[in-house]
């Protein structure tokens, strides 16, 4: 597996940097290519494999019954499509947990009804009007295994009827040594989740890390940082590329 990259270029803001991406590698190309473009040694060890989820899709009728559908991730909008092959009824609200996860939907031919507010998450989704007044209606929440109970929780003791898909699950992929000793050369580190970051923290137990730019997407993955003894973390605008990459430029040049 090739698994490092280096733009030979120099007079970049990012030359002589080596970026660790911790993302899966269908989802960290173009963020690849923008590091790449202005000068950085990427370092691709991705601390998240997705895999499907094997078990039984829910009968066309439970899904065309739902009031609302919330799509949690990217991810969980491609298994999904991968999963159920029939229309969905016009009469169900659609919903994205944020832009980039509105975008996926909108390329795999679904419509977006509710998008939420940056920063993605839970907690901006459920301050939407849309959230506020669900009682009786039904809800399915497509995500992958063992995901955050807060977004359902919520609309619970708000009165709504919670249904979990669970499309995909996250695995932490085997490395040989050579590989981890690449990922350990890393001046700056990029983790877009708590899962990766704890596979991260697991699978690199080296206490070098912690004192090395952390890059994150969310302050509930900041907070999870800390705890872990990470003491140079900067958190992004938005989960988009952009954001990340603007992120790292800013902070790589202070």
């Amino acid at each position: 597996m090739k698994f490092w990259l280096k733009y030979m270029g120099t007079n970049f803001p990012l030359a002589g940097a080596t970026v660790l991406v911790t993302r899966p590698k269908e989802q960290a190309i173009a963020l690849t290519e923008m590091l790449l473009e202005k000068g950085a040694e990427i370092v691709l060890v991705p601390m998240i494999e997705i895999v499907p989820v094997i078990s039984e899709t829910p009968d066309e009728k439970v899904i065309l019954d739902q009031d609302m559908i919330i799509f949690v991730s990217r991810n969980a909008v491609t298994h999904f499509k991968k999963r159920v092959m029939h229309k969905l009824s016009s009469g169900t609200k659609l919903v994205a947990i944020g832009s980039a996860t509105a975008r996926c939907m909108e390329e795999k031919g679904l419509r977006v009804d509710i998008t939420g507010a940056a920063p993605a998450g839970s907690e901006s989704l459920l301050e939407f009007p849309e959230m506020l007044a669900v009682a009786g209606l039904k809800i399915m929440i497509v995500r992958g295994e063992t995901g955050r109970e807060l977004l359902a929780d919520t609309l619970k003791m708000r009165g709504a009827e919670i249904q979990y898909l669970e499309v995909y699950k996250r695995c932490l992929p085997s490395y040989e040594a050579e590989e981890i000793t690449r990922a350990q050369t890393a001046d700056i580190i990029i983790v877009t989740s708590v899962t990766g970051l704890e596979n991260l923290y697991e699978l690199i137990s080296d206490n070098i890390f912690k004192h090395k730019l952390l890059i994150v997407v969310s302050e509930r993955i900041k907070k999870v940082a800390i705890n872990l003894g990470f003491q140079h973390i900067a958190v992004t605008n938005d989960v988009s590329d952009t954001a990340i990459f603007d992120c790292v430029v800013e902070n790589r040049t202070r």
